[in-house]
């Protein structure tokens, strides 16, 4: 069973979709484009939104180059590893970055966003949701865009492996563009990049020197007409349209919930053994735990592997020290109970 920070467990019923062989120009094709766009739509609330065959550093990159011109001032906010590969994209596109770097248990105060995008004329801010390299998560993000709206800032997210795991609205939050994937919280299998722009979002999605697989305004004409601007990869839109239908069948809050309790499940007996977990109350993430372990993490994973439990290694500063344990996917309380047996089984010896 599959653990990792993504991809994630999928079910039998997405699994067999994922097989799916079709013209991508036939109505065959149009028939699963259509209620993935309908759920997603109807989850956040915008009708722009945009499937795209590949990951989510390929959402991320496709607001970048969409959305921010080259030398636009923006200011990126890291907590880890995917925080870094965000900006380092920032800078391939030519902006002018301004960064704001956390710890594991430090949180962003808003008071500093405000201060530095009035010392550095910034348009845009750029979020990372859940820093899925260490466990980490903005918990304040609404507080956050609100504050950076207030400095007329554009406010972007990278909510790769936060997106249908935690909280997170696009307009109520003030929020005008969210970066995600389908095989994180939604549950499905590798391969396609989600974007999703507010209505309200007036600034041009193509710029002169945008990569045409990368520019959100063709793809956004396409998906009008339930199509992709490129060839896709069928399988993946067959199975994202089963996963979406699955999670328009359990309720977004639900899964969140879900997701959340299974979290506190592992929190509250991981602490009592006396294990350390990264972040702090209000930095942990509750859709991927950064486990310290006391034996080599790599034999820890090989081992829990052994037994049918696959998890993510640790990584940069955690390599060799950590576990990362995703927590969305097709799983349940008793699958949660029983990684954590074998865990604490062989990491306890």
């Amino acid at each position: 069973m599959i653990f990792t920070p993504g991809p994630v467990e999928v079910s039998p019923r997405v699994l067999q979709a994922s097989m799916k062989h079709m013209n991508h120009r036939s109505q065959e094709f149009r028939v699963i484009m259509q209620p993935s766009l309908e759920v997603l739509r109807n989850i956040s609330g915008s009708k722009r939104v945009s499937l795209t065959t590949g990951s989510g550093t390929l959402a991320v990159e496709t607001l970048i180059w969409s959305i921010l011109s080259r030398r636009e001032r923006v200011i990126a906010c890291t907590y880890g590893e995917f925080g870094d590969r965000m900006i380092e994209s920032l800078e391939r596109r030519g902006c002018i970055v301004y960064r704001i770097t956390k710890e594991e248990n430090d949180i962003i105060h808003p008071e500093e966003v405000s201060a530095l995008a009035s010392n550095s004329g910034a348009t845009s801010i750029f979020l990372v949701h859940n820093e899925t390299g260490n466990g980490t998560q903005v918990a304040n993000l609404r507080e956050l865009a609100s504050t950076a709206k207030k400095s007329g800032m554009k406010v972007l997210v990278d909510s790769v492996s936060g997106f249908a795991a935690l909280p997170l609205e696009l307009d109520a939050w003030g929020i005008d563009a969210i970066a995600t994937c389908g095989h994180k919280g939604i549950a499905s299998v590798t391969g396609i990049g989600v974007n999703i722009i507010a209505d309200r979002l007036e600034s041009s999605l193509t710029k002169e020197d945008t990569p045409a697989y990368l520019d959100l305004e063709k793809s956004l004409h396409f998906m009008e007409r339930d199509e992709t601007p490129f060839t896709p990869s069928t399988g993946a839109f067959s199975a994202l349209s089963v996963a979406l239908d699955d999670l328009a069948k359990e309720g977004i809050q639900t899964r969140i919930d879900r997701t959340s309790g299974f979290a506190d499940i592992l929190t509250k007996r991981l602490l009592q053994e006396d294990y350390s977990i990264t972040g702090n109350r209000d930095t942990r993430s509750k859709s991927v735990l950064n486990i310290l372990t006391r034996n080599k993490s790599t034999d820890v994973s090989k081992n829990l592997k052994n037994r049918g439990f696959i998890v993510g290694n640790g990584l940069g500063k955690f390599k060799e020290k950590a576990i990362r344990i995703g927590l969305m996917g097709s799983i349940k309380k008793e699958d949660i109970e029983n990684l954590l047996d074998a865990f604490l089984k062989i990491d306890l010896k």
